[in-house]
């Protein structure tokens, strides 16, 4: 097995030398888990996302966004774009306004410490203290210092010297600290919204400021998975925070700077010509982001034909396919069929088994995605350390699905019930034309997203769901301790003696060690041998980038599903 403490000295070194290394991308993704973990479900058509986060159902109000706010944001901003830098010769073209889409955003929910997909285009004006590249390894941010003790309960970070926010004052440890106390105690600040990332916060047993640059972390056990929440951590300044709430004032470290934003209408950011990454990564290239918001799908469609914007951080397949220029974010974990493992007629894992192998993955993919997307049969990402290249496949196995259910003796007096989470119904249809295939007769019951996330959260489902999930992108370990559908009290009502040996070895274990690939391959092998949890399709966000937007899709931060607009150019 691979040493924690020989993982620790090989980070060590990395982080020590995070002068001389090209920096990630953009900052921390849009990710989290926990007991306040809200689950994504697809958005309807008239949305243009491909998901969006389908249990949080806290309300905000909207604070308009006045004139002298507006001004006073936008000189803010102006601190942050004094002496423009050229672009080295041999670099891209700088200059040019980016004009995107996004949803319309709503600030008082926790931000940035929540997380949806409308934070997405946020995260190139924050970013965390490290952040995961191609791996889980840690890469340094706003941390100059990363360093864990041997077993992994205590955390000593220090910032990098002269780190600024955009309105030119220091990053200090407070800052850090508030968005952990927000999480902790968000009453004082009128959150009722769900933060995903909160059990994290809660396993801090101690959080201090060593010296104007140095903190430590105390954790109530050994966290072998921590650096999840770090990673996600994004750090806003703790003075001007009630500000951000009402839309006015967003202050971060990253390549752009908040200028205004104006509800119901959108967002725009300036480069930020002082951006503490620009030495190791290049960039900002373009001096102006500008985002509008559109009532749906169609609206958005045509206004990306027309070249009245240049990007969209999701669409529809039909959207992305018609434009000719759709491609994938990275995969974030999948759309999959849930079973209630102690319900009477799924109670035997060989017929779980048997629907397993009934689901015509290619179908799904092809006319639910228009071809978006590779075929898979497993949650992970090809950057996890659990990824099994040979469960990139269809896996649609009817013969050998009827031939296990003879096995298994099966027969129904009554259907099987699957409930689609709003948004999933016509998946639903082709389950249910699927399980037919095989001799299984399913009743598809839909119902309200109210009623679907009580379900979700109390264990309520009948036989079968239908819902995607996230977060299979972190550690693997994250994502048995707290992703609704594999942690402990999941509505499958699975938690077997492997699973639950499973998670207790990986407590002890280094994520990326030998002793924890062992883990993640008994867990793959139950995923196909014990199954409660059926892979449909990927989770992924399809994009659209014009033509005259470069260097877009080639520079997604790995791990997450953010692009680094730093890296984003224009031509002509």
């Amino acid at each position: 097995m691979t040493s924690m403490k020989d993982r620790r000295v090989s980070r060590r070194a990395l982080l020590a030398g995070s002068g001389a290394a090209a920096a990630g991308l953009g900052a921390a993704a849009l990710v989290g888990c926990g007991d306040d973990d809200d689950e994504e479900a697809p958005a309807p058509a008239a949305t243009a996302a491909a998901t969006e986060a389908a249990a949080t159902e806290a309300a905000a109000t909207e604070a308009a966004a006045t004139e002298a706010a507006a001004t006073e944001a936008a000189a803010t901003a102006a601190a942050a774009t004094e002496a423009p830098t050229e672009a080295p010769e041999t670099g891209p073209p700088t200059g040019g306004t980016l004009r995107g889409s996004a949803p319309t955003f709503i600030w008082n929910t926790g931000f940035p410490f929540s997380f949806t997909w409308e934070n997405e285009p946020y995260f190139s004006v924050l970013e965390p203290l490290v952040r995961y590249r191609d791996s889980l390894d840690p890469f340094p941010v706003l941390a100059e210092r990363f360093e864990y003790n041997d077993d992994r309960s205590k955390l000593t970070v220090s910032l990098k010297p002269d780190i600024e926010f955009h309105d030119g004052s220091p990053v200090t440890p407070d800052d850090v600290f508030h968005g952990i106390e927000v999480m902790l105690d968000p009453e004082p600040w009128g959150i009722t919204g769900a933060f995903q990332i909160s059990s994290f916060a809660r396993a801090l047993t101690r959080w201090e400021a060593v010296d104007s640059r140095t903190m430590e972390f105390e954790f109530d056990k050994p966290r072998p998975n921590m650096t999840d929440f770090f990673a996600q951590l994004l750090v806003t300044k703790k003075d001007t925070y009630r500000e951000l709430q009402e839309g006015q004032n967003v202050q971060g470290t990253g390549p752009f700077a908040f200028e205004q934003w104006t509800p119901d209408v959108g967002a725009s950011f300036v480069a930020n010509r002082n951006w503490h990454q620009t030495a190791v990564e290049g960039g900002p290239y373009v001096d102006r982001i500008e985002l509008q918001n559109f009532p749906d799908a169609e609206a958005l469609g045509l206004a990306l034909e027309a070249g009245d914007i240049d990007w969209s951080l999701g669409v529809a397949p039909s959207i992305a396919r018609r434009s000719g220029q759709g491609f994938l974010a990275p995969k974030a974990g999948i759309v999959y069929v849930g079973c209630v493992t102690n319900s009477p007629k799924l109670a035997d894992k060989r017929v779980r088994q048997a629907l397993l192998y009934a689901i015509d993955r290619r179908r799904m993919t092809e006319e639910l995605r228009e071809g978006f997307g590779d075929l898979t049969a497993q949650p992970w990402p090809s950057s996890s350390p659990a990824f099994d290249p040979d469960l990139e496949s269809e896996l649609y196995e009817p013969d050998r699905a009827r031939a296990i259910l003879e096995e298994a003796g099966w027969s129904q007096d009554s259907p099987l019930v699957i409930e689609p989470i709003p948004g999933t119904e016509v998946t639903a249809e082709i389950l249910k034309s699927n399980f037919a295939d095989i001799g299984v007769e399913v009743e598809i019951l839909t119902q309200e997203i109210g009623v679907w996330v009580g379900k979700l959260r109390t264990r309520g489902f009948t036989d079968l769901w239908v819902a995607p999930h996230k977060f299979s992108n972190l550690s693997p370990l994250t994502t048995f301790q707290q992703t609704f559908p594999y942690r402990m009290g999941n509505p499958s009502y699975y938690e077997t003696e492997t699973y639950l040996d499973i998670i207790a070895n990986l407590e002890g274990l280094d994520p990326l060690g030998e002793g924890a690939r062992e883990q993640y391959a008994r867990f793959n092998q139950m995923w196909l041998d014990d199954p409660w949890l059926l892979p449909v399709h990927t989770n992924q966000r399809i994009e659209v980038a014009n033509a005259n937007v470069k260097g877009y899709d080639e520079h997604f931060v790995t791990i997450f599903e953010q692009p680094n607009l730093a890296k984003v150019w224009l031509e002509g």
